[in-house]
């Protein structure tokens, strides 16, 4: 909107034939909510006189700074519209709003999204619920609280040629209480520099809004709430002139997520007795991913980052959680066969066999079993798996010996450790590329099994 054409205006008498159903509207609403108050900082009256205001564009808002007369609710909004045209039609508008007070001329924070207001021209214009389906809104406000309530265009007007638009008064424009929303104008701008009168926009506040016990998100309970603060706190409101030393509220419910990739919202007692994951309070499946991918424990001790959860546990492994990586981890150490010099056998982790002097670690899920009786352990005797590369003895190379062959890789020496040595494809006391490529060779990826 250019702003020079603020002073595109026309004078309006506000009367029954002009402005039709105002007074009506007025009084039944007087009569049918008798502790409610229209707030307002316009002084329009019926039989009186109003300015008719243009050109807005589509996207700009026009506010008023409202004060609350009492401790209630919000429960309606209110807009004088009209237009020059007498056969004007109802407009579909983009939206109102309602915003805490901010620091003028910028609102603070949205407190309500009213989408697609309708707007009849010739009448006092009044919104009560938020969808089509009725649904009634309730904004708490403390007595002397300052909110914003705007309506932002859908269509540009033109008031010349007909196109309804917002009335103003005609006494004089308040300071601090008028402002405008021009996107290509740097944004929220003072209206009173354009204009000689306070803008019809209104709202309705219930005084008598009682108050009850609110169970929230938490599960904790709040008495002296009214219902609307209560659902704005994302609570349950319990009713008129409930207490909370008599409510139970639910346990809070959470997301909770499984390995299978599936969620459901649970309580945490519940979410722990099924084996899932919790995603802290407040959180709700529609809003979460569960377990893109994170750190794994293998069997073996190993940690490997970046990994589903699904896979980590056909793996055998333990998933760490979503986002987890290898450097906040401790994973578990595997036992395993501790091979003495003397021809003994102890199963222990590998870190407590290399203290004892001359010792070899036989490796994960290795034992001192001696079916051959031959008085030394089995799994302390040379030789290999069948692929040599199978560490884990489970009849496939997988996701499991890879983590062990990662630890390995680029051993050097005459002496590689049990663990290693079968991965010395070309012999030559260490683990290369070379043998990278004789792993490779024989790897068969997740589930091969035994037969």
């Amino acid at each position: 909107m250019m702003l020079c054409s603020r002073s595109m205006v026309q004078r309006v008498d506000i009367m029954r034939n002009t402005f039709n159903g105002f007074l009506v509207l007025a009084m039944s609403a007087a009569l049918a909510h008798a502790q409610e108050q229209v707030v307002l900082n316009d002084s329009i009256v019926d039989f009186g006189q109003a300015v008719l205001v243009g050109d807005f564009d589509a996207s700009e808002q026009v506010a008023a700074w409202l004060t609350s007369p009492c401790d209630g609710d919000i429960v309606a909004l209110q807009i004088l519209w009209f237009s020059a045209d007498a056969a004007a039609i109802p407009t579909l508008e983009e939206n109102m709003w309602v915003y805490a007070q901010g620091a003028f001329p910028d609102p603070g924070a949205v407190l309500l999204q009213l989408e697609g207001p309708v707007l009849t021209p010739g009448s006092l214009n009044e919104f009560r619920s938020i969808d089509k389906a009725g649904t009634p809104f309730a904004i708490s406000v403390s007595e002397g609280e300052v909110f914003v309530v705007s309506l932002e265009f859908g269509n540009a007007t033109n008031i010349l040629a007909g196109t309804p638009s917002i009335l103003r008064d005609t006494d004089g424009c308040q300071g601090g209480r008028n402002a405008l929303f021009a996107p290509f104008q740097g944004g929220w701008i003072n209206f009173c520099t354009f204009l000689q009168g306070d803008v019809a926009i209104r709202a309705v506040v219930d005084c008598a809004a009682p108050m009850g016990g609110c169970c929230l998100p938490t599960g904790e309970c709040q008495d002296g709430v009214s219902s609307g603060l209560c659902v704005g706190l994302g609570g349950v409101y319990q009713g008129n002139n409930t207490d909370c030393g008599i409510i139970d509220c639910p346990d809070p419910m959470e997301a909770c997520c499984f390995l299978s990739g599936g969620c459901l919202d649970l309580t945490a007692e519940n979410c722990i007795a099924a084996k899932g994951f919790r995603q802290g309070v407040g959180t709700t499946c529609d809003a979460i991913e569960c377990f893109a991918a994170g750190a794994c424990c293998m069997p073996a001790g190993q940690c490997v980052e970046e990994v589903p959860p699904d896979v980590c546990e056909a793996a055998g492994g333990v998933f760490q959680g979503n986002d987890s990586v290898c450097d906040d981890v401790i994973c578990p150490q595997p036992q395993g066969a501790c091979c003495l010099s003397n021809g003994n056998c102890l199963i222990l982790t590998d870190a407590d066999c290399s203290i004892i002097p001359n010792s070899a670690w036989a490796g994960f899920e290795t034992d001192c079993a001696d079916d051959n009786s031959n008085g030394i352990a089995d799994d302390c005797e040379s030789g290999c798996n069948d692929p040599p590369q199978d560490i884990d003895a489970d009849c496939d190379v997988d996701i499991s010996d890879f983590a062990l062959f990662q630890a390995c890789f680029d051993t050097t020496g005459a002496a590689l450790p049990p663990e290693c040595a079968c991965f010395d494809a070309d012999a030559d006391s260490d683990v290369d590329l070379d043998d990278y490529s004789a792993f490779q060779s024989v790897f068969t990826g997740m589930g091969a099994g035994c037969p």
